[in-house]
């Protein structure tokens, strides 16, 4: 973008299974693995839950809190901390825009006892919600492409942001599926671990002997700013986007492409502004067979001199519509501490050609390469330098 403005993140908010600050998931991922239960809907199924998560405990108020799904109200939390963490007021939330990554309703039916049950289905249901208790009036997306879906809407609010649309935006998403009928869908999908003795080992990316994902759930939502408002307001600047990318693998509705081709366009997209120098990769890495196996080619081709490659899946499970955000989210305080944790679980890696790290790493990266590969064959990719 020839002539763009530069693009700050100024804000941080998350609810997580590791915490919902930054010194509890730092201190969370000293640990050797995540929070992980066995499923109460399947105990053959491994989640990882936030743990006592009430709304009440981040928003104050919100009326229509009984229309939001609970991966829709981890979403508005996280938006609520990451307005306070941007120390954004009125007069910058005004005209900001709102992207947000989010999936499905698998609980949605018809209701007797609900005159609006309608608005159980609608997807922008938390955006609206949270553009009035925000009072957010500017550009807006709500966006549903699987596993990519807050990888790009960062991507987007990226764009409104660099070109004009918008001073400020609010980016990010949040989703649950450890419901019945979540855990069903997954495990019917035949993508879910299961055969693990202990729930922590279940989710291994990028091991010989992966067999599947566990679920997770949580929000991340972001405060991002041109640069030149950030300094005229004297904002705190964690990081800068400077690239976004976004494909479509037109294959095959469930599995990736198995020669990686459009995810490949995508990272290399990313990287002809982030660079290869210095790099660490927040990976998608979910710990199916497949999955790991096509993005560690695409990793080979596209990024063989970076520093790192971690997978977030291990220790907080997947996020589904939110684990791009959330990843994020954590790479950046991994990335302010300069200290990133081993893949959990690794122990033979599936190739010896990667810096998958089986060790923590103490490294100050000059970019962080975002990756998400969702299904529909959806890719979506993120380069962000922490500002330092």
């Amino acid at each position: 973008m020839n002539g763009a403005r530069r693009v700050v993140i100024t804000g941080s908010g998350f609810v997580l299974p590791l915490g919902s600050n930054r010194a509890e998931v730092f201190s969370a991922l000293q640990r050797p693995h995540g929070p992980f239960l066995r499923s109460v809907a399947d105990p053959e199924v491994a989640v990882c839950p936030v743990p006592d998560f009430d709304l009440k405990a981040h928003v104050s108020r919100c009326k229509n809190a009984r229309y939001l799904t609970r991966g829709q109200q981890l979403c508005l939390a996280a938006a609520v901390r990451a307005v306070d963490d941007a120390g954004l007021g009125p007069n910058e939330l005004g005209q900001a825009g709102l992207f947000l990554g989010l999936g499905p309703n698998l609980q949605a039916r018809p209701r007797d006892d609900k005159a609006l049950w309608l608005l159980d289905y609608l997807p922008n249901t938390v955006s609206s919600v949270m553009a009035e208790m925000l009072g957010m009036h500017g550009e807006n997306l709500t966006i549903l492409t699987a596993c990519a879906a807050s990888t790009q809407a960062l991507g987007q609010a990226f764009r409104a942001v660099a070109t004009g649309l918008a001073d400020v935006a609010l980016a990010g998403g949040g989703d649950s599926r450890l419901s019945v009928e979540g855990v069903r869908a997954y495990k019917q999908a035949g993508v879910l671990a299961t055969g693990f003795d202990r729930p922590e080992l279940a989710c291994r990316p990028f091991d010989r002997d992966r067999c599947g994902f566990a679920i997770g759930e949580g929000g991340a939502v972001f405060a991002l700013e041109c640069l030149e408002h950030a300094e005229a307001r004297g904002a705190r600047i964690l990081a800068e986007i400077v690239s976004a990318s976004s494909s479509l693998d037109g294959g095959s509705l469930t599995g990736p492409d198995p020669a990686g081709q459009a995810a490949g366009t995508a990272v290399l997209r990313c990287l002809e502004t982030l660079g290869a120098d210095d790099l660490f990769v927040l990976a998608h890495g979910t710990g199916t067979v497949l999955n790991d196996s096509v993005e560690g080619e695409i990793l080979a081709r596209t990024a063989p001199r970076a520093m790192g490659i971690t997978a977030f899946k291990s220790r907080i499970g997947h996020l589904a519509a939110a684990c791009g955000c959330a990843e994020l989210a954590l790479g950046l305080v991994c990335a302010a501490q300069g200290h990133f944790p081993a893949i959990a679980g690794l122990e033979n890696p599936c190739r010896d050609d990667l810096p998958l790290l089986r060790e923590p790493l103490q490294r100050n990266p000059r970019g962080l390469l975002l990756q998400s590969f969702g299904f529909g064959g959806q890719n979506a990719c993120l380069g962000v330098r922490p500002w330092i």
